[in-house]
């Protein structure tokens, strides 16, 4: 068996859980921010903590054309310092047009971090380990979605300022990191350096990573609405001990099934792992929107763990499958995009829901937005079948 482990594996790891960390803490921070202190409606406050994730799609079409270009440790180089420098920036916010374009910037930074250190991780892992591999790696994020949020709720309960002083310390430490990671360069060849001089549209997406990508996309505009609502939504219904709990159900649900899920892609195929996931996905969703008891709500955030929780790693497994090792970029970087796109506009579309139907419905139209993934998918399944009749 090919070995997994190494010591620049590691360090992805490690790299990808701070930015993340912050990622997390800085969403929940920032809208809880928006609607006490800048009397915003809900769905402003969702475009505040959204914007930044527009901002990471922004910069992901960018950075998958020229990464290479500019070389990977580079563009990781700059990409942090620019976060480190938005992540001081929140300590002087003083109206939602400077916290909208902090958070725009910030989001490009992070795009970037984030899609580097992926490409990185794919590119390093052994092609027959590549589904352990990467769920493993994106356990990261995993963590990462259970101690920000924790974290951005608690600690501005006992000092506002500790947030944002640890948000500080850990974009300091990615900087670190990034100085010591060891980076192995991809050389560019003449057809890249004729195709990034093209404004097609192939040159910005992976036709081969489009459909899983489509899948993702649905799956992330359901999910917004949990990572972005689920503590109003706790409160509402009465349910303060689920809502605390929920990001440490979903995280110990993704801690389990993730690396599993990329055991199994890597052993039995696509299909065994991505319709199972999305079928649950769904009854996450539709758990969270009739809880009525906190055993329920916590119930709801094990299934989306399992579901939702799975689709990054089973993702960039199945997005990167089919492309050569100069196009790992480009096809995680599509998958990524999916994924921001779904969480930048999910918590402004669905907050619009809450005045006329209240937060249940919110999370009935995740519920559809997930069925809607789980039956795009099966059409994928149908559809390579009759290819391979066809053949």
């Amino acid at each position: 068996m090919e070995k997994l482990w190494s010591k620049d594996y590691v360090l992805n790891i490690v790299g990808n859980l701070l930015l993340f960390v912050v990622f997390y803490l800085l969403m929940v921070y920032t809208t809880k921010l928006a609607i006490t202190e800048f009397n915003v409606s809900v769905s402003e406050a969702g475009l505040a903590s959204g914007i930044f994730i527009v901002g990471a799609l922004v910069a992901r079409l960018v950075i998958s054309r020229y990464m290479d270009f500019i070389g990977r440790k580079r563009m990781l180089i700059i990409a942090v310092v620019i976060h480190a420098i938005c992540t001081f920036g929140y300590h002087f916010i003083d109206g939602m047009l400077f916290l909208c374009t902090l958070r725009f910037v910030q989001g490009m930074t992070y795009g970037m971090a984030s899609t580097v250190i992926a490409t990185i991780v794919a590119s390093i892992v052994p092609e027959s380990r590549r589904g352990e591999g990467i769920g493993y790696f994106t356990l990261s994020i995993t963590l990462g979605s259970a101690t920000g949020p924790f974290l951005g709720i608690s600690l501005p309960q006992i000092n506002p300022l500790y947030a944002l002083v640890l948000c500080d310390v850990l974009s300091i430490s990615l900087i670190v990191l990034a100085f010591i990671l060891n980076i192995t360069e991809i050389k560019v060849g003449f057809r890249q350096r004729v195709e990034v001089k093209s404004f097609r549209l192939r040159t910005f997406f992976e036709p081969t990573a489009t459909p899983i990508s489509i899948v993702a996309l649905l799956g992330a505009i359901g999910y917004s609405a949990v990572m972005s609502y689920i503590g109003t939504y706790s409160e509402t219904i009465g349910l303060l001990l689920g809502g605390s709990l929920f990001y440490i159900a979903y995280s110990i649900a993704c801690l389990i099934f993730r690396p599993i899920s990329g055991v199994m892609i890597d052993r039995y195929g696509n299909h065994v792992v991505m319709v199972p996931i999305l079928f649950t996905m769904i009854l996450g969703f539709v758990a969270i929107a009739l809880a009525h008891s906190n055993l329920v709500l916590l119930l709801g955030a094990v299934l989306v763990g399992i579901g939702y929780g799975s689709i990054p790693s089973a993702g960039q497994t199945i997005a990167v499958q089919k492309v050569k090792l100069n196009k790992f970029s480009l096809a995680t970087s599509t998958l990524y995009i999916a994924l921001d796109l779904g969480n930048g506009i999910g918590p402004y579309i669905l907050g619009m829901v809450v005045p006329i139907y209240g937060f249940r419905a919110v999370y009935m139209c995740s519920a559809i937005a997930a069925l809607l993934a789980f039956l795009f998918y099966i059409g994928m399944i149908i559809k390579s079948r009759k290819e391979s009749v066809a053949v």
